[in-house]
């Protein structure tokens, strides 16, 4: 893989991929629909160029409060090449913790996803040092900036988008973001975090995955978090397909449609869907009994999953087949990386599912003391 010195290399990586599905979003009827990666590098350059035109310069600050969706790596690549800092915000905060960060952060733009986030920032607006408020949905208020109007702007990409990137001479020590803990142990704070910090995290951190244009993976995590952005990341650098999902009830439907090949979430969902399969097995005797011989079956191969070995006994290949194959099902089917972060998995959670065939990774990112992010077999050990 190509190493990358800044975050803007990523972006490059983008660019020279010249993929037709780097991007999936979903409309109101549920249908997916592709963006290329071409599509993609002209929006993020017509509002590179819209920031530059109000004078963002290297270092402003840019927030970002929003849930996943494509636009979202439109302002967080618009924001990075010109060297300029965002400033991730979770969507759930409320106006007054929102107002903390704005101000503490110095942000003079702000880019949000709805009408109900763009109520909180107006509401506490005059305390803040913002210039512009730009909503990603269309919206009818005179102070704010339809993001659909600025990308309507749209100008010819460069011939040489390369060259358009390197002009902007973004460092590594630069500073790329500002992610903000939750404060529970006072104020929140926020770690800065340069091009250098996550770009060497991205070189190393996930070289023994097999990841390329034929992999995907549903982006549902909070992007305000280090675990979902680094992954997404270096997806993107791989030439994967990212597919947006902003709200959680929508994932399983999400899965079925999409069938990633990669899967990362909170230690709760695969808590949740381990309990799901625990109810669904105890509801009749026959399926309790086969679900306990499959179980115990997994179990004696436990070793050889979490090597990434597929076992070879007979009864094993029986229990994948009438058990193991369904429980993937509800990831898609097609998973072939799941991966947890936000919070520790659990040695007995990870245990558990290696014995139904999964092998977890653990992805976390130290924020409060270092910028690290690991990808390790969670059932053998944790870094940190």
């Amino acid at each position: 893989m190509f190493k990358l010195d800044t975050l803007v290399d990523v972006v490059a990586l983008v660019a020279s991929s010249k993929r037709e599905r780097a991007v999936l979003w979903q409309d109101a009827s549920n249908t997916w629909h592709p963006i290329s990666s071409d599509e993609l590098l002209s929006r993020v350059h017509t509002l590179a160029n819209v920031f530059r035109s109000w004078g963002i310069v290297k270092g402003d600050r840019i927030a970002l409060l929003a849930e996943n969706r494509w636009e979202w790596a439109v302002v967080d690549f618009a924001t990075l090449v010109l060297g300029a800092v965002d400033v991730p915000i979770y969507p759930t905060l409320t106006a007054d913790q929102i107002a903390l960060l704005l101000i503490d952060s110095g942000a003079r733009v702000a880019v949000v996803s709805t009408e109900a986030q763009y109520k909180k920032l107006a509401s506490i607006r005059s305390r803040t040092q913002l210039e512009h408020i730009v909503v990603m949905d269309e919206i009818v208020d005179k102070d704010s900036t339809a993001l659909s109007s600025l990308l309507q702007t749209a100008q010819t990409s460069p011939a040489d988008m390369q060259q358009w990137l390197r002009s902007f001479q973004v460092k590594p020590e630069d500073l790329a973001t500002l992610i903000y803990t939750s404060g529970t142990t006072g104020e929140p704070k926020g770690v800065m975090l340069t091009h250098g910090n996550i770009a060497s995290n991205l070189n190393y951190s996930t070289r023994t995955f097999a990841w390329n244009t034929d992999s995907s993976c549903i982006s549902f995590l909070p992007l305000s978090h280090i675990t979902a952005r680094h992954l997404d990341y270096a997806l993107f650098c791989k030439g994967a397909t990212l597919a947006y999902c902003g709200n959680f009830d929508k994932l399983p439907a999400a899965l079925t449609a999409v069938k990633p090949t990669v899967f990362v979430a909170v230690p709760r969902v695969y808590e949740k869907i381990r309990e799901v399969v625990e109810r669904r097995a105890g509801s009749k005797a026959t399926l309790k009994k086969l679900f306990a011989w499959a179980l115990a079956t997994g179990r004696r191969h436990r070793e050889e999953i979490l090597l990434g070995r597929i076992p070879s006994s007979f009864r094993w290949r029986l229990a994948d087949r009438l058990v193991f194959k369904k429980v993937k099902q509800a990831f898609g089917g097609k998973v072939r990386d799941y991966i947890a972060g936000g919070a520790p998995l659990g040695l007995e959670t990870a245990g558990w599912f290696a014995d139904v065939g999964i092998r977890i990774f653990e992805g976390y990112g130290l924020t409060e003391t270092s910028p690290v992010l690991a990808l390790n077999n969670a059932q053998n050990h944790r870094i940190g």
